[in-house]
């Protein structure tokens, strides 16, 4: 495990804008707040980089199992895991100076989980398995979950809480489904409202290289949504409502849509076939 802190204090300074939006009591509850950025593909990345512009105290970033589960390459340095963490280890103390920074590799969700307030899963689409893992063992931990995902033109968000739907519940996960069945159903439960059907015919997943397709400006658009989600998460203060209920937002389509299935994707029509 790596460690990196930087003690000095810029935190006034930097972040004086957002006062107003937040309180200064407010900012001052982000510092000792720190988020656990499960992934480091292309939205693991700017979600760590939102995090930390927003105040965010202490950001520990993770590929639990020690690869390079993402297939996008953000930061341009191969397929190195641990070269990308080092370049964002420094991106984000540019950043910020005082940001707290944890790299964690081969190590435990417990681990992990035991030193943060809040898990952002920015794992890659395809890591279904390792997911549900993940969030069973942050749902006994008493932590929530919050993931955002590019689709086409747009974005998804599902906050889950240890009090509300598991993730396994909501996505009717059981352990004799094949992994095309997982990632059927994980779709499904990410974008049930199905927008970007206006302008293509399915979602871009390649079954077979394990990638999914995604617009840079839909990772960021990800982030964004991750970010005010987990800022108010952090202070208690969320609009946005945990499983059953889900958002999406597709800006080609003009729309924005809060749905809630209190049956999770078993109670949807499921078509196979659009993903």
């Amino acid at each position: 495990m790596t460690v990196t802190m930087n003690t000095d204090d810029e935190s006034c300074e930097l972040f004086s804008r957002m006062i107003g939006v937040i309180t200064e009591d407010d900012l001052a509850e982000l510092k000792t707040k720190s988020i656990a950025v499960v992934g480091l593909g292309d939205v693991g990345v700017n979600h760590a980089e939102t995090l930390a512009r927003m105040g965010v105290g202490g950001i520990y970033l993770a590929d639990i199992d020690g690869e390079y589960l993402d297939k996008n390459d953000p930061l341009g340095c191969g397929r190195e895991w641990r070269e990308s963490a080092k370049q964002l280890e420094q991106r984000l103390l540019m950043i910020n100076p005082s940001v707290r920074i944890q790299v964690f590799n081969n190590t435990s969700f417990e681990a992990l989980f035991d030193c943060v307030d809040l898990v952002c899963d920015a794992m890659d689409y395809v890591a279904i398995d390792l997911r549900s893992r993940m969030y069973s063992i942050a749902r006994n931990q008493g932590l929530d979950v919050v993931i955002s995902s590019p689709v086409g033109f747009g974005a998804s968000l599902h906050i889950f809480t240890p009090q509300g739907m598991s993730f396994d519940t909501f996505f009717s996960l059981q352990a004799d489904d094949s992994f095309e069945e997982k990632m059927s159903k994980f779709g499904s439960g990410l974008t049930p409202s199905h927008l970007y059907l206006g302008y293509q015919e399915a979602a871009d997943i390649d079954f077979t290289h394990q990638k999914s397709g995604a617009l840079g400006s839909s990772c960021l658009l990800a982030s964004t949504l991750t970010g005010y989600s987990c800022l108010m998460q952090l202070l208690s203060k969320q609009s946005f409502k945990a499983a059953p209920f889900c958002y999406q937002i597709d800006l080609f389509a003009s729309k924005f849509e809060e749905l809630c299935l209190p049956d999770g994707v078993a109670g949807l029509d499921l078509e196979v076939d659009r993903f």
